[in-house]
C-alpha cells in the first residue's frame, strides 16, 4: 500500500545510506512497443549491515504498485525531487540478508535516457520502434528501482517478456526462451558483479551479423534491418581490439559475450555497457569503399574506446562520479594505443597530437578547470565530459607512459586491474599501483597535473654551457615569465617529465621546480637542441633566439612528424598569446613548404585559418590568399592524382590541401575541379576518391549558392549511409 512513511533523518541529498547494499537483482520487464509503456518486477537481495527501519533506494518516473520485504507487504513513498524510493517494512530489518520485491510500471520515454523509445523507418515506409537504454550517469532508476550509484555493485539477472518475433538482448547471453499467446519470455544469464549504470536491454525488430569467435568470446554487430553490409568494418575492429586488450591487460574479458549495437536514436556517442555496447549508428556502421580515412578511424576509435572500458570502468569502477575523468581518459589512451596496433599506417599516436591541441586551447584560458574536481551531486560530473577529460587526460597518461616506458606502465595497469577486480576505486589507487610496480613517484607527478588547472610553458635557454629550463603557466593572456598565478600567492608548478635531445643523444629528467639546468657540454655548442623530444609532453616550449636559430630548415626536416607538428602548434599558440606576430608566424610557416605529412599540415591549416579571421575583404586578404596558395599549392601539385597503391594518409593529405587551397586560398582552378568531383560523386559515389569527395563537398559548400544548398540538403535527407548523411 502507498502510505505515509518515515524518512531517515539527516540523509545526504546526493548519496544513499550504506546500511543496506544490494548483492543481486532478479529483474523482469514486459515492454509494449506500440503503447510505449512497460511493466516490471524486481527482486533485490540485500546485505544489511545495520538495523534499519527504512530502505532507501532510487526510482524516477516510475509508478510503484507493490512492495514487500522478506515476504511481508511494506509501505512506500516515492520522492520525485530526490528521485528516491523509501520502503518501510512492518518491523525493523535486522543485520544479515534480506529480500526486497517491487512491482512497477513505466513509460518508454522520448528523452533518450533510462528505458526509452527509438524509432526507424522500415523498407515499407512504416515506423518501427526499438526499446533501448542509456543508464549513465543516473538513469537506471528510470528503468527499475535500484541502488543507482556506482559503488553499489551487484549481479543482474534479467528476464524480458516481449512480443514474439522481436530481438531482445541484454548484458548477458540468452539461456532460456518460452513462447505463449504471441509473447516470448527470454531469460538471460547472470552478469558479473557490476554497477547499475552499465545495465542495458534492447528490444525491437533488429538483425545481427554472424558471430565471430574471439578466443571463445562470441562477438557480433546488431543493427536495424538492411544495414548489415555496413557492419563488417566495426566487427573487424572489435575482434582485433578484444584480443589486443586481453593481451595488454593480462586479464581475460570479464563478460560472456559482446554485442555491438547500432541505434538510430542515441544521445551519447557510445556507451560501455558490459557485453551490450550501444552506439550511435554513425560511430559503428561504415562503408569502407565510400568513406574517408577519418570516418573509418572514428569508428575504430569508438569501438576500441568502449571495449577498453570492459576492464577499466566495468571490471574496476570508480567509487563516485569524481572518478569519471579517469575512466574516460584511460579509455581514450587505450583507444589510441589499440588503433595504433590495428592500423600502424594511420600513425594514430601522431594524429593524437592534433586532438591534444583542442585540450591545449581550452586549458590556455583563465576559465579552465582542473582535470579532477570535487563532485557532490551526480550532475556535477557533467562538466567532465569535455576535451580536458578525454584529450588532456589521455595525453597525461601518454606522457606518463613515455616517461616510465611502455612496459613498466603496462605492468602497473595490470597490477591495478588485478588488485581491484569487481571493486571500486579512487584515482590515487591507479597511481599507487603503477608506483608500486615501477618505483617512480607516480602519485606526486600525476597529482601536480590533475589537481590544478592549466599547463606549463617550458622556456629553454643556454647559459654557460648548460641548458636552463624554466616553467610557468601558459595563458593566452600573455602572462610573463616572472608573474604569479592570479589565483594564489605562489607560482604554479608541475612535475614535468621532459625528454631533451641534444644532437642524437636524448636525456630524460623531471622538472619539478621552477627552474633546472642540464649540462650539455662544449661539444653541443652548435648542435640543435629539441625540448619535448618525441613530442608527447603536455606542455609548450619557448626557445631562446639562439636555440630557435639552430632549428633551421634542414634540422626541422630531420625531426619526427609529431615534433614538427609541435613546432607549428606552439608557434600558433604563441601568436594567439601575443608572443609572436602574425607576420613572423607566416615567415616561420614558409620553412614547411616541403612538408609532406598530413599531421603537420593539419597544424598549418589550423594556424592559417586562425590568421584568416583577422582579415576583412580587401587587398590584405588578397595578399594572404596568395601566400596560402604559394605555401600549399606546391605540396598539392607534388601529390598528383590518386593512385591505387598510395597510403590512406597520403589520400587524406590531398583532401586537406584541396580544401585549404580551394577555400582559404580562393583558388579558382581548384574550385572548378571540386565542382566537377562533387557532380560526379552525386551520380556515382564510387567514381571519385572518398577523400576528394569530402574535400570537394567542403569547397563547394563554402563557395556555392542557394541551389547548391538545396541540393546538399536533399542529399542529406536521401543519404543511405551515416557517413554520407
Amino acid at each position: 500500500m502507498a502510505a505515509p512513511v518515515s524518512e531517515p533523518a539527516e540523509l545526504d541529498p546526493y548519496r544513499l545510506p550504506g546500511g543496506a547494499r544490494p548483492t543481486r537483482y532478479d529483474l523482469r520487464l514486459r515492454p509494449s512497443l506500440a503503447a510505449a509503456t512497460f511493466s516490471g518486477s524486481v527482486r533485490i537481495e540485500l546485505d544489511v549491515s545495520d538495523s534499519t527501519a527504512v530502505l532507501v533506494l532510487n526510482a524516477d518516473e516510475l509508478t510503484i504498485t507493490a512492495c514487500d520485504v522478506d515476504g511481508h507487504p511494506a509501505r512506500w513513498k516515492l520522492d520525485a525531487t530526490t528521485e528516491r524510493l523509501f520502503v518501510t517494512p512492518p518491523s525493523m530489518i535486522a543485520p544479515g540478508t534480506s529480500v526486497l520485491t517491487i512491482e512497477f510500471d513505466g513509460v518508454l520515454n522520448d528523452k533518450l535516457r533510462g528505458f526509452y523509445r527509438s524509432t526507424y523507418t522500415d523498407d515499407d515506409g512504416g515506423e518501427q520502434v526499438i526499446a533501448a537504454t542509456q543508464m549513465q550517469a543516473t538513469d537506471c532508476r528510470r528503468a527499475f528501482p535500484c541502488w543507482d550509484e556506482p559503488e553499489f555493485k551487484a549481479i543482474f539477472a534479467v528476464t524480458l517478456d516481449v512480443d514474439d518475433g522481436l530481438t531482445a538482448i541484454t548484458n548477458a547471453p540468452e539461456i532460456e526462451r518460452t513462447t505463449h499467446d504471441g509473447r516470448c519470455v527470454i531469460r538471460f544469464a547472470d552478469t558479473m558483479v557490476m554497477s547499475s549504470y552499465l545495465v542495458a536491454f534492447i528490444v525491437g525488430r533488429l538483425e545481427a551479423t554472424d558471430i565471430v569467435d574471439v578466443d571463445g568470446v562470441p562477438l557480433r554487430v546488431v543493427h536495424v534491418p538492411g544495414k548489415g553490409h555496413l557492419a563488417d568494418f566495426g566487427l573487424d575492429v572489435g575482434a582485433f581490439c578484444l584480443r589486443w586488450f586481453q593481451d595488454y591487460y593480462g586479464i581475460a574479458y570479464p563478460g560472456a559475450k559482446v554485442d555491438l549495437v547500432a541505434l538510430p536514436d542515441f544521445a551519447a556517442g557510445a556507451m560501455e555497457n558490459l557485453g551490450c555496447i550501444t552506439f550511435r549508428e554513425s560511430l559503428l556502421l561504415v562503408d569502407p569503399a565510400t568513406s574517408t580515412q577519418s570516418e573509418r578511424q572514428l569508428v575504430a576509435d569508438v569501438v576500441a574506446h568502449e571495449l577498453a572500458h570492459m576492464w577499466f570502468g566495468d571490471l574496476v569502477t570508480m567509487r563516485w562520479w569524481n572518478g569519471i575523468w579517469l575512466n574516460e581518459a584511460f579509455a581514450t589512451f587505450m583507444e589510441v594505443a589499440a588503433c595504433e596496433a590495428y592500423r600502424p599506417d594511420w600513425e594514430r599516436w601522431t594524429a593524437f597530437g592534433v586532438e591534444r591541441s583542442a585540450a591545449f586551447a581550452t586549458d590556455s584560458l583563465a576559465s579552465t578547470r582542473s582535470v579532477e574536481f570535487e563532485v557532490r551531486s551526480p550532475s556535477d560530473c557533467d562538466g567532465m565530459f569535455d576535451v580536458l577529460t578525454y584529450q588532456k587526460g589521455g595525453a597525461l597518461l601518454r606522457m606518463l607512459e613515455q616517461y616510465l616506458g611502455a612496459e613498466r606502465f603496462r605492468e602497473g595497469v595490470s597490477h591495478y586491474l588485478a588488485l581491484h577486480s569487481y571493486a571500486n576505486t579512487e584515482t590515487n589507487d591507479l597511481w599507487d599501483a603503477i608506483e608500486a610496480t615501477s618505483g617512480d613517484p607516480v602519485r606526486r607527478i600525476m597529482d601536480s597535473w590533475i589537481w590544478q588547472p592549466g599547463y606549463p610553458l617550458v622556456s629553454a635557454t643556454l647559459v654557460d654551457g648548460a641548458l636552463v629550463l624554466r616553467q610557468r603557466r601558459f595563458r593566452f593572456d600573455g602572462t610573463d615569465a616572472d608573474s604569479v598565478d592570479i589565483d594564489t600567492s605562489d607560482p604554479q608548478r608541475w612535475a614535468i617529465p621532459i625528454h631533451v635531445r641534444v644532437g642524437n643523444d636524448t636525456t630524460t629528467l623531471l622538472l619539478d621546480e621552477s627552474v633546472t639546468s642540464l649540462a650539455v657540454g662544449a661539444d653541443a655548442a652548435e648542435l640543435p637542441i629539441v625540448v619535448n623530444a618525441d613530442g608527447h609532453g603536455f606542455y609548450r616550449v619557448a626557445y631562446s633566439d639562439e636555440l630557435r636559430a639552430r632549428l633551421d630548415r634542414a634540422t626541422i626536416a630531420s625531426l619526427s612528424t609529431l615534433e614538427r607538428y609541435n613546432l607549428v602548434d606552439d608557434a600558433w599558440a604563441a601568436t594567439v598569446a601575443g608572443r609572436m606576430s602574425a607576420a613572423d608566424l607566416l615567415d616561420f610557416l614558409q620553412a614547411f613548404d616541403d612538408e609532406r605529412e598530413h599531421t603537420v599540415w593539419q597544424a598549418i591549416d589550423i594556424a592559417l585559418h586562425g590568421l584568416s579571421r583577422l582579415l576583412d575583404a580587401g587587398p590584405m586578404l588578397d595578399t594572404f590568399q596568395a601566400r596560402v596558395r604559394g605555401l600549399a599549392s606546391p605540396a598539392l601539385e607534388a601529390l598528383g592524382e590518386p593512385t591505387g597503391d598510395e597510403s590512406d594518409l597520403t589520400r587524406k593529405l590531398r583532401g586537406l590541401l584541396v580544401g585549404l587551397v580551394g577555400v582559404l586560398g580562393d583558388d579558382i582552378g581548384v574550385q572548378a575541379h571540386c565542382r566537377e568531383w562533387f557532380d560526379r560523386a552525386s551520380n556515382d559515389p564510387t567514381a571519385v576518391d572518398p577523400e576528394l569527395i569530402a574535400a570537394a563537398t567542403k569547397v563547394v559548400a563554402a563557395t556555392g549558392d542557394a541551389a547548391i544548398y538545396e541540393h546538399m540538403r536533399q542529399r542529406f535527407l536521401d543519404a543511405t549511409t551515416p557517413q554520407e548523411q
